[in-house]
């Protein structure tokens, strides 16, 4: 059976006001790979990465929601500059997303563009990982889900028993549907799921479990 590759350093925080799950993985032990800075304790975790020897150098967000991109500049702030990267479908919702900030009571938080805008395909080499960028929209129009080996960071596409909102503005059931569909048709059974809220699970077992998923697969629209 193949062997699953794991990081030498892995750790996950649950952070910010709606709990949002915030992912550390590092393979060179000098710098690491943030997912989701959520929450105003993503600060904090870098600077206690930074006291262990460890700098995060690169920031991978899922979508632009204020509780996965929100603390994204403070943590750059916090570190040598490390770069942020958010797919570029987020681009159309970018500004809308930004002006939850100050009305959720954060208007002293800064946000900066992204500096790398990904795509569909894309490989991200950071700090000795590999991550390959599959676009998963309905949730937000750029959603993202990362792939690093049999590992999948899916924001909120897929929760363990259950699926993302697409009642926000520009969410879209049509493309929700769509990206359910190709998770559970590319995604390894033995996968991790790393979702943006809630437990991990695997693919295997929201494929038995999950209501969403297994009306999906005997042929049924779910919206």
């Amino acid at each position: 059976m193949e062997e699953h590759f794991h990081p030498k350093y892995w750790d996950h925080h649950v952070i910010g006001p709606v709990q949002t799950n915030c992912y550390i993985i590092a393979n060179d032990m000098s710098e690491a790979v943030l997912v989701d800075p959520g929450g105003p304790e993503a600060v904090q975790i870098v600077r206690d990465l930074k006291a262990k020897g460890i700098e995060v150098k690169h920031v991978l967000v899922t979508h632009g929601h204020f509780d996965h991109l929100g603390w994204a500049t403070e943590v750059q702030k916090a570190t040598e500059g490390a770069r942020v990267y958010l797919h570029s479908a987020e681009r159309e919702s970018y500004e809308d997303f930004q002006s939850w900030m100050p009305r959720l009571g954060y208007a002293d938080v800064e946000l900066r563009e992204p500096d790398v805008w990904v795509r569909e395909g894309d490989v991200i080499r950071a700090s000795g990982l590999k991550f390959e960028v599959m676009h998963t929209p309905g949730h937000s129009p750029g959603s993202s889900t990362f792939l690093m080996d049999m590992d999948a960071y899916v924001g909120d596409c897929l929760f363990k028993g259950s699926i993302g909102r697409t009642d926000l503005p520009f969410s879209d059931p049509r493309q929700m549907e769509q990206s359910l569909r190709r998770l559970m048709s590319e995604i390894d059974q033995r996968s991790r799921v790393l979702p943006g809220h809630g437990e991990m699970t695997t693919m295997g077992t929201e494929l038995l479990y999950n209501p969403f998923l297994k009306a999906l697969k005997s042929g049924l629209s779910i919206f």
